[in-house]
This record gives structure tokens, sequence and C-alpha cells, in this order.
């Protein structure tokens, strides 16, 4: 509202400037869209003529938006992302150009200073941002790069110019499904992935998975406890884990994209285990119910045992006619 209330105060206020050209830096116009765009936050303006910069910098920047994750090499980095710094003429004395993360907790920057001369201007260098990875399952969150110029060179525009970063948040939620299946009555790995997928506790927006295991479609690990071999594995690598309450931790992954035991809080005191297919280790055992086709006596499925939290967790053997949940994980 505040926005639509000042555009009108400029619309009338400029009725009568016809020939007073708002795109004109010399004109008067154009100090009043610096105002009133300043105030709506703006930097830019579009005109006819092309793009009017409220706010010139002698830095040229490539690209002036990016984005890092916070899942990269480990539990505390993340991704990176790199831009191009250069100067948009050549000056007349020494730039030194240092670079501030506006949220620390954020991303990290290297290098945090630059320096140009009349000799390499116009040649780009590179900062590298990178993610920091916390522990905190916070969603999607904003920070800005700026870009403060130094010089002796009056003549040059020294101000600060910024880059926008999102950066994503690799925090995810486990849950189990809100109905019990016989061994083969949820459909495969593929009617498990529905079943999660379309689960109320599966976050908004958000794509949901069943951490369960097949010898050809979805593997763990080959090799115990290694992750060695994946296919089309639900976890990802240095990531945490949380009950749908997004404040109780269960566990997180390493580099092995495996939930790391012991567990700090059970999945479910309740449940008795839900359907993974693994005796240990991850790796796919004898019992899965005919890669979870049958629902017989006859045979049998190996179960994740919920209610605990060391290696207990694997083990159980139940009947393909019992029923059991599917642990579902935000994917």
């Amino acid at each position: 509202m505040f926005r639509f209330i000042v555009i009108l105060l400029f619309f009338f206020s400029c009725r009568e400037k016809s020939f007073n050209n708002a795109c004109d830096i010399k004109s008067d116009s154009y100090l009043e869209s610096v105002f009133v765009f300043n105030l709506l936050g703006e930097t830019k303006s579009y005109c006819s003529t092309g793009m009017i910069d409220f706010n010139p910098s002698v830095i040229s920047l490539n690209p002036k938006y990016g984005s890092v994750s916070e899942g990269g090499g480990s539990l505390v980095i993340g991704s990176s992302a790199a831009f191009s710094v250069q100067l948009k003429e050549r000056p007349g004395a020494n730039v030194s150009v240092q670079v501030v993360v506006s949220n620390p907790s954020y991303g990290t920057v290297f290098p945090t200073s630059l320096n140009f001369d009349s000799s390499n201007w116009s040649i780009p260098q590179n900062v590298i941002v990178t993610g920091v990875n916390d522990s905190i399952l916070n969603g999607t969150r904003q920070f800005r790069l700026i870009f403060v110029p130094n010089s002796e060179d009056k003549n040059l525009d020294l101000n600060p110019n910024t880059v926008d970063v999102q950066i994503f948040d690799n925090e995810k939620r486990l849950f189990l499904s809100a109905s019990a299946y016989r061994g083969g009555e949820f459909g495969g790995i593929s009617g498990a992935d529905a079943i999660c997928a379309s689960d109320a506790k599966c976050p908004n927006g958000s794509i949901c998975k069943a951490m369960i295991l097949n010898a050809v479609m979805r593997v763990a690990s080959v090799t115990a406890n290694i992750g060695d071999g994946q296919i089309d594995w639900v976890l990802h690598p240095n990531t945490h884990y949380y009950m749908p309450d997004g404040t109780t931790f269960v566990s997180n992954t390493n580099s092995t994209s495996l939930l790391q035991i012991p567990f700090s809080n059970v999945i479910d005191s309740v449940s008795s285990g839900v359907w993974l297919g693994s005796f240990s280790g991850w790796v796919i055992g004898a019992n899965h119910c005919i890669n979870w086709s049958d629902i017989t006596v006859m045979n049998t499925g190996y179960v994740f045992r919920t209610q605990y939290t060391d290696n207990t967790l694997f083990g159980g053997n139940y009947s393909c006619s019992n029923q059991a949940n599917l642990l579902c994980v935000e994917y």
C-alpha cells in the first residue's frame, strides 16, 4: 500500500513536467525518481534509452545473483559458487576492493580483498563464496556479498556493488507412513515412494521417498556401512535428519549418505519396525518378501527397529503377511 501511494504522488507531481525527462540525469524528474525508487528499495530504473543505475559503481560483477547449498564437502562446509570481478574503467590510481559477507553464518568468501590497477583493471578476478553447513532446519535463506572499493582516484564511482546469494538448507525430515502394509502390499519400490510422496507429513514443496532396499532398483551399500554402489538411494551426504516436528534430531549422514549409529533419538518408540530389507550395515539381505511382492507367511522381510538407537536397529525379521509401516524421508 505504501508503495502504491508513493508512486501515485510521484506520478501527479510529475504531470506538469511533461518535458522533464526522468531518464535524463540533468533533470529534476531524475532526482525525484532517485528519491522515490530509493524509498521503494529499488536500485535501477528501466528507461526507453536503457537502464539507469541509481548507485553506480566502478565494480563490475558477473553474475549478479547466485546460490549455494549447505550440502557440500562435510558437515560444516557446503557447496561453492564463483563470481568474477573487474573494473568498468581504467583507474588513475590503485583500487582495493574489500569483500564482505552480510551474514558470515550463511557463507564464507575467498579472497576477502582484491587489487586492481591500470594494467589489470579489465582482467576478471574470481571470488568464491562457500555455504556454511549448520545443523538447524531453517530453510532457504538470503545473504549478500558486498564489494567495497577504495582508491585515491576520486573520479571513479567508489560506491559498493553487491551480489545477492541464496543458500539452500540440507536438513531433512523423516517419518513413518500413515498406514502399515504387508510385505508385498505397497507395490514395491515405486509404490512405496508414491505412498511417502502423498503422505500428509511430507513437507510442502518437497519430494519424499521410502527408505527401503531392493537388490536392483534401490541400493544403499554393497559393502557394510561403506555406502558404495548406491542406486537411487534416498539419503543425502552430510545431512541432518529430524522428526516432522523439526526439532527432534534423529541422526546425520556423513559422506557415505548412511545414517550414523547410534541415533540421538528413536524414530518411533511404539512401532516395532518398518520394512527395510537389510540385516546389518545397510546391505540388502536375503529376506525382502521376494523384492516386496509377497504377502504370505511363507517368506519374510527384514525390518528396521525404530524403537532402538543402537545397532539393534537392524535384525528384525517379519513374516510378509505381517503389517509394518514404511520409513519415509524428505528427499
